[in-house]
C-alpha cells in the first residue's frame, strides 16, 4: 500500500518571514519526501509520524501549487498532497504625498491627503494626530486632530501592512496655523490730510 499522507499544519498566511517556512504533514509510513510545484525543502526523508518541514525561501508572492508525496521502501508513492495557499509579503508600504496642508491656515483641523500602494495600520509622528487609523492601497485622506497655532514642520506617517512591515515615515510638508485676526491700535490720521464732510449721504469722504 502507498503512503498516506495529510496536511496538518499550514505555513503562516499571509507572511513577512521567507526563510523559515514551517509546514507539518502526518504520514502512516516513513519514506523519501519528494516536492512539486514551487516549493522545495532540504528535508528529503518522512517519518511514520507528523513531519515538520521548512520549505526553501522564496520570493514574495502567492504560492498554490506546492505538492509533497512521500514514497516508501517498497516504492509505493503516495497521493500529492496539495500545500494550502499561502502569501509571503517582505515588501514595506510605500507613502507619498498627494495634497499637503494648506498653508497657513485659520482651520486647526487640517485636512492632508497621502498615498500608499498597500493597504495597513497608520501611525503618527511629530505634532500631528488624528482618528484615521486606517490606510487602503490608494489616496487616503485624513483630518488632523485640533492643534494650537504655530508652524509644524515634524508631522511623520507611516504605515504597516497586514505581515508587519513598516514604511519609511512620510515626512509631512510644514504647515502655519494662525487663527489670530489682525487688530488696529495707535491709528493716527496725518495733519497733512483735510477732512470734509458731504451732505448727501453715501458721497464719498476726501
Amino acid at each position: 500500500f502507498a503512503p498516506k499522507i495529510s496536511e496538518v499544519t499550514a505555513v503562516s498566511t499571509p507572511t513577512n518571514d521567507n526563510a523559515t517556512l514551517s509546514y507539518t504533514f502526518s504520514s502512516n509510513e516513513a519514506g523519501d519526501i519528494t516536492y512539486g510545484g514551487s516549493c522545495s525543502s532540504s528535508t528529503t526523508s518522512a517519518t511514520a509520524d507528523n513531519n515538520t518541514i521548512t520549505f526553501n525561501a522564496l520570493a514574495d508572492g502567492t504560492y498554490s501549487n506546492c505538492k509533497i508525496l512521500v514514497t516508501d521502501s517498497a516504492s509505493n508513492t503516495s497521493d500529492n498532497l496539495s500545500v494550502s495557499s499561502f502569501t509571503i509579503d517582505t515588501t514595506a508600504p510605500t507613502l507619498s504625498e498627494v495634497t499637503a496642508v494648506t498653508t497657513p491656515t485659520s482651520d486647526n483641523t487640517s485636512s492632508y491627503t497621502f498615498s500608499s500602494n498597500e493597504a495597513g495600520t497608520i501611525t503618527y509622528g511629530g505634532s500631528c494626530s488624528s482618528s484615521t487609523t486606517s490606510a487602503r492601497a490608494d489616496n487616503n485622506t485624513i483630518t488632523f486632530n485640533a492643534l494650537a497655532e504655530g508652524i509644524y514642520s515634524n508631522c511623520k506617517i507611516s504605515v504597516t501592512d497586514n505581515t508587519s512591515n513598516t514604511s519609511d515615515n512620510l515626512s509631512v510638508s510644514s504647515f502655519t496655523i494662525d487663527m489670530t485676526a489682525p487688530t488696529l491700535d495707535n491709528v493716527t490720521i496725518a495733519s497733512s490730510n483735510t477732512v470734509s464732510t458731504l451732505a448727501k449721504t453715501g458721497d464719498r469722504i476726501t
